[in-house]
Formats: C-alpha cells, structure tokens, sequence
C-alpha cells in the first residue's frame, strides 16, 4: 500500500528542490551575452540570405546559359480567322467568335485550311457551350463528341474543351468543324479556336480563368477543412450543424466554378461529371445553402423558410427526372435553378433585413451583411451571364460567394467557441452539482438521477457501504483525520468496483455501488479484496479503520423497485456494524486520558 504524501511533506519537498536549485553553478554573465549574440547572428544572416536568394531567383534567370527544363510549352496560336461555311458560293471568310445565321435544326459547319506552321504534336482545341463536335481532315473524321444522343442524358453533352489532334502529314488540308446544339443561345455559335502543342494545352485551359483557379481551390479546401474541422473538433456532437453545411456549400460552389473553369477535364475523364457537374452544382446549391442557414441563423418565423426549401428539393428533383426521361436537358433546366438562387438570396435578404429592423435581433447582423454582398455580386454575375448569351461564368459571383464564406466561417467559428465555453460552463457547474467535493465521487444527487433511469432493474445489485465509528475519529482526533477516514474508504471502493460499476457518496460516512448485470460470486470477491485492502490501509492509521458491507440483488418478487433493493442492501450493512457492538476502539490518540 503506498502511503499517501501529506501537505507538510510536499512543502518539506518544495524547500529542498529550491535549495538544490540555489546550489546548482549558474552560467556566466558572459556565456549568455555569447548565446545572445550568436541567436541575433542567425536571425539576421537568415534575413539577408532569404533576401540575396530572392533577388537571384528573380533577377539572375537569364545570367547563365542553360538549357531549357521548362515543361509547359507556351505557344498558343489564334485559328480564329478565315473560316468559311460549308455551303457558301461565295466563300466569305469570318474570324471567331461568330454568330451564324443558320435553320435551326440545322447544324454549323464551318471550314479552314491547316496552316503550315503546326508545333509537333499539334492540337486544334475550342471551347464547347453545349454543342456537339464533329472534326473532319480531308473528308475523314478525327474527333466526334456528343453527335450520338443516345450516349448521354439530355439533349446537349454540356460545356467542354474540344481537342483534335493534328498530324505533320494533315498540314495544308481543310478541317471541317460541324457544331449542333438545342440551346439557343448556342445555335450557330462558332466559338475562338486555337493551336496549341500537348502541353501549352494546359495553359489555355488554366490562362481561361487565369488567377481566379486558384480561389475556386482556396473555395474547395476551405469546405473539406470545414467538413474535417466539424467532425474532428467535436462539433459532429453538438446539435448545431452550421459549420458541417457552410463546409458542404463551399464545396458545392467550389465544384460549380471548377466545372466552368474547364480545370475539372484536367482532373478525370469521368465524362458525365465534366459535363454535368455545373448543372448539377447549380440545383444542389440553394439546398445546401438552405439547410446552412435554417441550421446558423436564429430567426422568429421559420414556416414559409422550411417550405421554400421543400420546394426547391421538389424542383431540382424534378428537373433531373426530365432529363432521366429525355425530356428537357440539365441545361435547358438551368436557368431555373438559377432563379432558385437568386429568389432564394432575396427572400432570405427580406428575413433577415425583418429580423434585424423589426424583431431586433442584432445577432443575425453578420447574415445580412454577408449576403447582402452576396446578392449584389450575383445579380452583377446574372446580367453578365445574360449578356455573354448564358456561355460563360464571370467572377462576380465567385468573388461574391468567397467573400460570403470566409465571413460565415469567421463567424461560425466564434460562434461556435462562444457555444463551446457555455457548454464547458454547464459542464463545469452540472459536474460541482453531482460530484462530492471531498471524495470526487458522485454524489446523493447523482444516484437519486441515475436511480431514477433504471427502468428495468433486472440483474442490478445495490452495494451498500458505511466507514465505521467515523463519530469516534471525529470526536477523538480531529474531522481532519475523519475527512482522511471518508477518502480512504472512497479510493478502495473507486478501485475496486469501478470496472464493474458507479461508486457514490450518499451521506456522511455512507457510500452505495450501483453494479449492473455481474454475477454475485465476482461481487463477494470484490468486496473481500477491499476489506483486503481496507485492512492494509488501517495499518498505516493512527485510528481505527474498517469499513461494513450490505450486498443485494433486485429480487421482482420482494422488491417493489430498485430503491426497495436499496433498502435492504441498507439493512444487511447495519447487520454487518453488529460485529462491533460490545467493542472499544484499540487506538486512541496518545494524549489521551481515561
């Protein structure tokens, strides 16, 4: 058994390490102005030579004649002039982008001649906007993408970059594009067509968007952090789930604006993905954003928010049932889905601008603000959007949404270290109102709580447990000593039955076990050990210290209810104290006087 430190022997233990502390040989004063001087040496060497290697990386690229290990190549050459179309007598030549006035069940057909001076492994590469794409060289067909509708849902393939490879032998015949679309804002669109070699390929497509690829991924990472930070962090746990869908709607941005960057074709060949994730991006967005501020916003009338949202799910369910069915396209559905967003943002901007003016609720301000922004920079993206004939995304509304969810972000995040202290708090002052503060066991108001929940208390046992002649301790020695008396017995119990069961200090010197589904052999067993135990520890006391015992299990045909077991656990213990009636404690205290 080891001996328990007293106060008076930590505080004897404290000095000493002092002392030892005193009498330990300090370093010079001129050892430490020497570590100073070689820590401020490095600090400022690493700042020039961070500097000096700055400066070469930038400026002395040129100095030295080396050979080129550059792997993207950046010759990108403009085929966008002299088309002609297929049936023109007169052959009127046209530079790309161009709108032909052609039937519209029609497709275009334009042609060129391959200019000479092609790069090796030279490609012909141009935008599709929901067209279909059939390349021919000489009459013999190289490239064919979308021509056949019974390969993909709906009625246009979608918005992808066309590729056609170009051999040296093709040099100087004519290419012929023949382009189709059901959209009408596609219909006899030509659009700008490039050369490029394999790799400067990589950089059209990257230099279409330019520097805004690189807040699309800031959008995507942000969302899987959100998403890894809610269920990592411990908010999987709380009921608020704000965090978990402003995550899930970055990421769902994210996707929308990586698909219209035509990044998503360098990334996989999963053509249904590249083609429809926008669309798709499009009808999940007003869903999720739903769900993110029914769950982060706390607003009075909550009814017509919960069936606009509904109605939304109802919606984009729909519009993918027509496309599954081949009756309107993904795309032929977008601008719904577009209207959802825009009415879903104006609606929550009249909540919220009630909430804040009407109701007072200065809490939902941050929500307004952000999404008044939002609002703004996607109306200016819509009437972009319109003008460019509904082809291509601009960065209104990209620049909108980032804005936006690093403002929620900051705000969730306080918001939820704010719910996380009160959390604490309550936990805090909910464990000092069920915890014994002398022992740190639970305490009576703790198991009448727990005793309550047994609803069926079928193989339960009740352990009933009593420091005994605490009276005599107290009264003799001191309460200091009696406190040590209630402690002690509290460890052996804690030891003992808390792998099998809840240990709690019920009143003075009275402790009970609760023990759930253990047979009575191992309990007996326990029970003995800590008398073992119990034994062990009065040896090392300067008072007399046992403890008794009172075991039962819930018997349905004698017990009314658990507390009826308890009552005669109670009664074995006090027939268990009858083994000291008649006897006088063998300590006492050495001063004492008969």
């Amino acid at each position: 058994m080891v001996k328990k430190t007293s106060p008076r022997e930590v505080i004897l233990k404290l000095k000493i390490l002092k002392k030892r502390k005193k009498e330990k040989p300090d370093r010079s004063g001129n050892d430490r102005v020497g570590e100073q001087m070689l820590r401020k040496f490095s600090e400022i060497g690493y700042l020039i030579l961070a500097i000096i290697i700055f400066i070469f990386i930038f400026t002395f690229t040129d100095l030295f004649d080396m050979p080129n290990l550059y792997l993207i190549d950046d010759e990108i050459i403009s085929y966008s002039g002299g088309w002609t179309l297929q049936d023109d007598d007169d052959q009127k030549r046209f530079d790309l982008p161009y709108y032909f006035n052609i039937d519209k069940s029609e497709p275009l057909v334009i042609r060129n001649i391959i200019p000479d001076h092609v790069p090796i492994g030279g490609k012909v590469v141009m935008k599709s906007y929901r067209q279909s794409v059939v390349a021919k060289i000489d009459g013999k067909t190289v490239y064919a993408m979308g021509e056949d509708e019974s390969r993909f849902p709906g009625k246009n393939l979608g918005n992808f970059w066309a590729v056609i490879d170009i051999r040296p032998e093709d040099k100087g015949k004519v290419i012929e594009l023949t382009l189709f679309s059901h959209t009408p804002t596609s219909q006899g669109y030509a659009p700008e067509i490039f050369i490029t070699s394999g790799s400067s390929l990589f950089l059209l497509i990257f230099l279409e968007k330019g520097i805004w690829n690189l807040v699309i991924m800031l959008v995507i990472i942000l969302g899987l952090v959100l998403i890894i930070t809610y269920f990592l962090t411990g908010l999987s746990k709380e009921k608020n789930r704000s965090i978990l869908y402003l995550g899930c709607y970055s990421l769902v941005i994210g996707g929308w604006f990586l698909a219209e960057s035509g990044m998503l074709q360098l990334l996989t060949k999963n053509t249904y993905l590249i083609v429809r994730l926008s669309p798709l991006m499009i009808l999940l967005s007003p869903v999720i954003f739903g769900l993110y501020l029914r769950e982060a916003t706390q607003m009075k009338k909550r009814f017509f928010t919960d069936l606009l949202g509904a109605i939304i799910v109802v919606s984009s369910a729909i519009c993918l049932l027509l496309e599954s069915m081949d009756i309107l396209g993904l795309w032929d559905t977008n601008l719904i889905g577009q209207a959802w967003i825009m009415i879903f943002c104006t609606y929550y901007l009249i909540i919220f601008a009630i909430e804040f003016f009407y109701y007072k609720n200065k809490k939902i301000s941050h929500d307004f603000k952000a999404i008044f922004i939002f609002l703004i920079l996607a109306i200016v993206e819509a009437i972009v959007f319109s003008i460019r004939g509904f082809k291509q995304t601009s960065y209104f509304m990209l620049t909108g949404t980032t804005i936006y969810i690093i403002l929620m972000t900051i705000h969730q995040l306080n918001e939820s270290k704010g719910r996380r202290k009160i959390k604490e708090e309550k936990e805090f002052f909910e464990k000092l109102a069920y915890t014994d503060v002398l022992t740190g066991a639970a305490n009576r108001a703790q198991y009448v709580r727990d005793m309550d929940k047994i609803t069926n208390p079928r193989k339960i046992a009740i352990v009933q447990v009593d420091t005994d002649r605490l009276k005599y301790i107290n009264d003799y020695f001191g309460h200091t000593f009696g406190d040590q008396a209630i402690i002690d017995t509290c460890d052996v119990l804690q030891k003992h039955f808390s792998p099998i069961g809840k240990v709690y200090r019920i009143g003075g010197d009275e402790f009970t076990v609760i023990i759930k589904n253990d047979n009575l052999d191992n309990i007996n067993q326990i029970i003995e050990q800590v008398k073992q135990e119990v034994a062990l520890i009065a040896e090392d006391r300067v008072y007399d210290f046992s403890v008794s015992f009172g075991l039962t299990i819930h018997n349905a045909s004698i017990d009314q209810d658990i507390y009826a077991t308890a009552v005669r656990a109670d009664k074995r213990m006090y027939k268990d104290k009858t083994r000291l009636r008649g006897t006088v404690p063998q300590k006492m205290p050495v001063n004492f006087v008969t």
